[in-house]
């Protein structure tokens, strides 16, 4: 738990990789902010792949008061957190996060087809080849039943009757070239923002900002908290 006087930021990460890719962002964020301190969480292992089940799960574990935020999927399970905790909720940070399910197997094709990461995630820079190759070394320890029910939960959420109801400050980051999150996907999440909402771009990136663009996404969150206290 963080100290008194710190405000606490949760990071809830993407699909199957776990929290460890962004415990360096983590660091990152409390280098740049000392009165800020970062807390990333592994999920629980659930037996389902319904929102419900796994907000009731989360809402459980995580402490209140504390800024929500997340990692593509992480970040779409911070929004509808938020959007069930309200008040308890200080405000929201999504790095690649989208707003609406696509289809089970547009999602399956797009996230465990071994020949399509490196050419969707190697956008804006050289490490999300790394990013690619990291996730599809981790597969096989998350295990396929966690995988598969992480995927369906994915594939399940939609995003878009939650945010207009958001009246915490949200900072909705993307990589300016992300394959998987686009400038079309990124049009919908604008659409449906509430005014406390705000949109920016890390240029020269792609899904993988988070990893290899640690210090620019480091310092846009902790000036986008700081200007909000």
């Amino acid at each position: 738990m963080s100290a008194p006087d710190k405000t606490t930021l949760i990071v809830l990460p993407g699909w199957v990789l776990g929290p460890c890719p962004l415990i360096p962002l983590a660091r990152a964020i409390e280098h740049h902010g000392n009165d800020i301190s970062v807390e990333c969480v592994a999920y629980p292992r659930l037996n389902s792949p319904r929102l419900d089940v796994w907000l009731e799960a989360l809402d459980a574990h995580l402490p209140d008061d504390a800024w929500l935020g997340g990692w593509s999927m992480g970040g779409m399970l911070a929004v509808a957190l938020a959007e069930r905790r309200g008040r308890r909720t200080p405000g929201v940070i999504t790095m690649g996060a989208g707003a609406q399910a696509v289809s089970p197997d547009h999602v399956k094709g797009r996230l465990t087809d071994p020949g399509s990461w490196p050419a969707r995630l190697d956008q804006g820079r050289h490490d999300a080849w790394h990013l690619g190759k990291r996730l599809l070394t981790t597969l096989p320890r998350a295990g396929a039943r966690q995988s598969a029910m992480e995927l369906a939960l994915l594939a399940a959420m939609d995003l878009r009757q939650m945010l207009p109801h958001l009246n915490m400050p949200q900072l909705h980051l993307y990589g300016e070239q992300d394959a998987l999150i686009p400038a079309s996907v990124r049009q919908v999440v604008a659409r449906h923002l509430s005014p406390a909402g705000e949109i920016q771009l890390i240029p020269d990136a792609g899904h993988g900002f988070v990893i290899d663009q640690k210090a620019q996404t480091a310092r846009a969150i902790v000036d986008f908290m700081q200007g909000t206290a």
